[in-house]
Order: structure tokens, then C-alpha cells, then sequence
């Protein structure tokens, strides 16, 4: 009796995927740019060192109110798939903290509840890592969810704007008050978190 219950229960699960295909058409391929403005709103660190004379030194700070301004600036490309999701690779250039600026690579998933091809909310979230000075020695990683409002503009032609939340971690030379910049030969652990918000829009063809 089992067995003809999981039979049955595959077969209705096909005929519904199968309903959903033939729903959806052929998926979409989109590219597009977005931009905005970004700003920190905490940050934390730790790290580990050997100083100049040998002696192994920890430092910390738990995650605090550190506000800065930056903007960053993706280039978009995108499958839109069975009407209402969306999956984007994303490259481009962003500013994290002063003087800290990154090249990432994300991908992002994203669902449209009143489908993509219509005016209306949506939700995303992605992950990705980057370069920073066109090395990946800092160990750059970002973390992202937020929501947005789509405007579709007819002829495959959509303007979203969004907000989101962003966890970046990444792996920079400790700066000592003593010691200043510490060289990496003399880092035994190094690494910052910093929680920002970004305000965009993106023109999607």
C-alpha cells in the first residue's frame, strides 16, 4: 500500500512540475546595471599577532556603531525562470570602510511573487567573495537579503529599486597600536565584520 502511495504521490509531483514548465514558456535571459549608495552601520574585529620583539598579542572589539558612506556601482546577468524566480550572476565595484574598496562576485536568488514580468514586490538573497587589490589574500566573503519593488516598463524593460542588508567578513592586516600595520608573515588571525545597507536601483533589458 506504501509503495502505490509514493507512486502515486511521484506521479501527481511530475504532473505538477510538468504543468509548471509548460506555464512558464522559455526562461528569460536579462542583463542589466545597478547602483546606489552604501552605508556601514557596525563593524567588529580580532585578530592575533606576533609584535616586533616576538610576543604574541590578541585584541578585540565586539560588534559596535561604526557609521561610513560608500556607493558601489554591478554589472547584471540573469535567468528568470518558471515565472516567478530569478537567478543573477553579479561583478562590480563597492566601497566597504575607509580607504577599503572591493571588486565581488555574487550570486543571487530572487522570487517574485506576482511573477517577474509584472509590476511588484520581491524578495533576495545572495552570497558571494571578492577581491580586494585584485588578491584574494583578505579573504573577502558577502552575505545578502533584502527586498525590492519592480516596475516593469514594457519591451523585456524592468526598473527595480531595493534595500539590503549586508554581512561583509574579510581577513585584513591588523593595524596595533603599537606595532601600526602588521605585516602577514607576523598575523597569526586577522578578521573584521562589518554590517552595511544599501539603497539601488537597477535597469534590467
Amino acid at each position: 500500500m506504501s509503495k502505490l502511495l509514493k507512486i502515486t504521490a511521484l506521479s501527481l509531483a511530475l504532473i505538477l512540475v510538468s504543468e509548471a514548465l509548460s506555464e512558464a514558456g522559455n526562461p528569460r535571459l536579462r542583463y542589466g546595471i545597478q547602483w546606489g549608495y552604501s552605508a556601514k552601520a557596525a563593524s567588529s574585529f580580532e585578530y592575533t599577532i606576533y609584535n616586533s620583539y616576538g610576543s604574541r598579542i590578541s585584541d578585540s572589539e565586539p560588534l559596535t556603531p561604526d557609521y561610513y558612506t560608500n556607493a558601489f556601482i554591478c554589472a547584471d546577468l540573469g535567468l528568470e525562470f518558471l515565472n516567478y524566480f530569478a537567478l543573477t550572476l553579479r561583478g562590480g565595484y563597492r566601497g566597504v570602510e575607509k580607504d577599503y574598496r572591493v571588486v565581488p562576485a555574487e550570486v543571487q536568488f530572487s522570487i517574485f511573487p506576482w511573477g517577474y514580468t509584472e509590476t511588484g514586490m520581491f524578495l533576495f538573497g545572495g552570497a558571494g567573495a571578492a577581491l580586494y587589490k585584485w588578491s584574494l589574500e583578505d579573504k573577502v566573503n558577502l552575505y545578502s537579503a533584502g527586498i525590492g519593488l519592480r516596475h516593469d516598463m514594457g519591451l523585456k524593460v524592468s526598473l527595480d529599486g531595493f534595500v539590503k542588508a549586508n554581512l561583509i567578513t574579510c581577513s585584513p592586516l591588523p593595524v596595533d597600536p603599537y606595532e601600526g600595520v602588521v605585516p602577514r608573515e607576523q598575523t597569526v588571525y586577522s578578521r573584521r565584520q562589518h554590517i552595511t545597507l544599501d539603497i539601488g536601483i537597477a535597469l534590467y533589458f
